[in-house]
């Protein structure tokens, strides 16, 4: 993690009684530097909460006529002009009984009218003079002073109320609450240490949402002794140098997007990790070093003045130091602008995967349950009996990962081979062979894996280097290797390099580099490769428009993109609403927190940061899961299901790995392949019978 940062740049302080929403932001870690900015004057701003719990509930904003602040590093905006202004979206209240408190929050528009970028914005109290909390102008009903109650106020982060348990949660779509913030530069009289981050970076005339909430206690004297309205005090802080991964990874414990710090590593004898670019955002010089546990290397362009290529190359902590100038000083002999926190960790776990009609999961242990479709030997448990009920796959043990093709299987294992098994017409098992097995089989000269993919009838391997191998069919160049021959051994994927995440589509893959730009290859007959045409690619080319991309999905003719705003973008066929349209990428309406995606046959999958799932597209055996089989081309959310932590998708049903270890599964149910002891399909989750441990996604 970054150490706390250095809040150098302030805005205008704000007086705020109410509080924003925002629903669409999940922030990363930001860090500063210490700089010598010119002062400048901030402005007041109050926003009123009035008649909190009655009907006529609301919340209003204005800028107040009040003697400007004076602080220390402030950004330069307009002369007389409002930095900031704030839009009221939606207000909203409720009582947590057993707490005996009440939660009140509320939505706001903020636009920037500075005159410049804001970088890693947060909002934080500020404590007048001659008090000892930011809460100012509290009443009671009948309006009289109710200042005695400032003390019991809570700023908090937005929440809901969770209506099953009477219990208040964490909304993981309102901005993080975020403490600890290094202040010491900020002369603002009274400002405080903690507050609510608002977005990484906000354009000048750009808008985003804010979500400020207060928990207030419930008087047992009754509601004429709670406070009735209040008021409190802000100001908008910036940062002047960041550090900042071009690739962002979801971090569970505080369930937003940040910098990429779990480096996945592989056990050779040369140990190292998949890379990361990481940029120092900043007007000066500066350069980053690191200790001797990882590799760095300057790779700055115009583009990208001060970007590194990080590689780990022990596993552990590592720290990773920003300094002024353009060279490391001696270790310990100059104080470091910021420092992050890296790890080098053992690769990450895909627990579940589909198949067109067979599911796979990695229990804790390392060893892999299969179930469903078995025609091709695909449940590799030395058969081809169908299996409505998860069995053990034959001699496998220390498996991270797996992914399925049509009806072939993979694995990687802790020590970075590869096993597959299934169906081979084409050589899609990668052991030199198109023999058919029935149990595992090690693909030929593969080494150093990370992670693996299964396409139709192509397979995908990523090593630690950051190159990608592929086998299997390749008459629509879904190798990537310039031909369009099948290949029953590795191939290199042409001119990748530096990649961290690869998928498998149906006829076409997809890869997403460290600099956050997908590459993709293969059949292109509905604009499954997002170029702009439809043009069939035997070499990766660059998806349009798409960066800052998180995690990619290679679906059956469409793909799917995530941002680390948790929005989601798409492109290819859209025969069943699966999609936006057309060749090129498009927003998913309705979606936002989200933290991962999947993708089948004509419908797709969005795990968000609650826990709950939202599908949309094609839903005739209800895959869906929403309790009917009514195809949707917006996102509905998947019924009864929650603290989902993994999910997948076959060819027409869906998965999910829960925080308790079990999985849950619906849609189509032909051959067993939810796993429930039936073959009848199911519209809602169904518990997979008898499977227990299932392993917990990483990071």
């Amino acid at each position: 993690m970054l150490l706390a940062p250095r809040l150098l740049l302030l805005l205008p302080t704000l007086l705020l009684a109410a509080c924003g929403q925002q629903q669409n932001q999940l922030t990363s870690p930001g860090a500063t530097v210490n700089s010598a900015d010119p002062q400048t004057t901030g402005k007041l701003y109050e926003v009123s909460f009035q008649r909190i719990g009655a009907a006529d509930f609301n919340v209003t904003a204005q800028r107040l006529p009040t003697p400007e602040l004076q602080a220390q590093r402030l950004v330069d905006g307009p002369s007389g002009a409002s930095d900031l202004t704030f839009t009221q979206l939606g207000v909203s209240t409720f009582v947590v009984n057993a707490a005996q408190t009440r939660h009140v929050r509320a939505t706001f528009r903020v636009t920037n009218n500075s005159g410049q970028a804001l970088n890693e914005l947060v909002f934080l109290p500020v404590i007048s003079s001659g008090s000892s909390t930011p809460f100012t102008n509290l009443k009671y009903f009948d309006g009289s002073d109710a200042s005695s109650k400032a003390g019991s106020l809570t700023p908090t982060q937005g929440k809901s109320l969770k209506p099953s348990t009477g219990q208040a949660v964490v909304d993981a779509d309102s901005s993080p609450f975020v403490t600890n913030l290094d202040v010491s530069t900020v002369i603002t009289p009274g400002i405080q240490n903690y507050g609510w981050q608002v977005t990484p970076s906000l354009a000048n005339g750009a808008s985003t949402n804010v979500t400020f909430a207060v928990d207030l206690p419930i008087d047992p004297a009754g509601a004429a002794h709670d406070p009735f309205s209040f008021s409190l005090r802000f100001a908008a802080a910036v940062e002047t140098t960041q550090l900042r991964s071009a690739v962002q990874q979801y971090h569970r414990d505080t369930q937003t997007f940040g910098n990429y710090t779990q480096f996945p590593m592989s056990s050779g004898s040369t140990p190292r990790s998949l890379p990361a670019y990481y940029d120092i955002l900043t007007s000066t010089s500066a350069v980053l070093c690191s200790d001797s546990g990882v590799s760095l290397q300057d790779i700055s362009t115009l583009a990208f003045p001060h970007r590194f290529r990080v590689e780990v190359t022990a596993k552990g902590d590592h720290t990773l130091s920003v300094y002024d100038g353009t060279s490391c000083p001696v270790p310990g002999s100059v104080t470091p602008l910021l420092t992050q926190t890296i790890t080098g960790i053992n690769p990450f776990n895909t627990a579940i995967a589909g198949g067109l009609s067979h599911s796979l999961a990695v229990k804790a242990d390392g060893t892999v349950r299969a179930w469903g479709g078995n025609g091709f030997g695909q449940l590799g448990d030395g058969t081809t009996t169908v299996r409505s009920t998860p069995v053990l796959v034959s001699g496998l043990t220390d498996v991270v990962g797996v992914a399925s093709g049509s009806n072939h299987s993979l694995a990687v294992k802790a020590d970075g081979s590869v096993r597959t098994w299934g169906y081979n017409n084409v050589g899609q098992l990668g052991d030199g062979t198109r023999i058919r097995s029935s149990s595992p089989v090690t693909v030929s000269g593969l080494t150093d894996v990370i992670s693996v993919s299964g396409g139709y009838q192509h397979s995908l391997a990523l090593k630690v280097d950051g190159t990608v191998q592929a086998w299997g069919d390749n008459a629509d160049g879904q190798l990537g290797n310039s031909t369009v021959a099948f290949s029953s051994t590795p191939v290199t994927v042409s001119g990748l390099t530096d990649v961290v995440s690869v998928t498998g589509g149906f006829s076409h893959s997809l890869a997403l580099k460290a600099d956050g730009t997908v590459w993709a290859w293969g059949r292109n007959d509905y604009g499954e490769l997002g170029d702009g045409t439809r043009t069939t690619r035997s070499t990766p080319v660059t998806v349009g428009g798409l960066t800052d991309v998180v995690s990619v999905v290679a679906a059956n003719q469409f793909s799917l993109a995530l941002k680390p705003d948790g929005t989601v973008r798409a492109w290819g066929s859209n025969n069943a609403g699966q999609l936006s349209d057309g060749t090129t990428t498009k927003s998913v309406s309705g979606l936002a927190g989200v933290v991962s995606v999947a993708g089948g046959y004509s419908h797709s999958l969005a795990l968000k940061a609650d826990g709950t799932v939202r599908t949309w597209g094609l839903n005739s055996s209800g895959q869906l899961g929403d309790g009917t089989t009514t195809a949707r081309s917006t996102p509905v959310t998947v019924s009864g299901l929650t603290d989902a932590v993994s999910v997948a998708s076959g060819g027409s049903y869906s998965l999910a790995v829960k925080t308790d270890g079990s999985v849950r599964t619906w849609g189509r149910n032909t051959e067993g392949q939810l796993g429930n002891g039936t073959m009848t399909n199911s519209s809602m989750p169904v518990l997979v019978s008898g499977l227990t441990g299932v392993a917990q996604p990483t990071p």
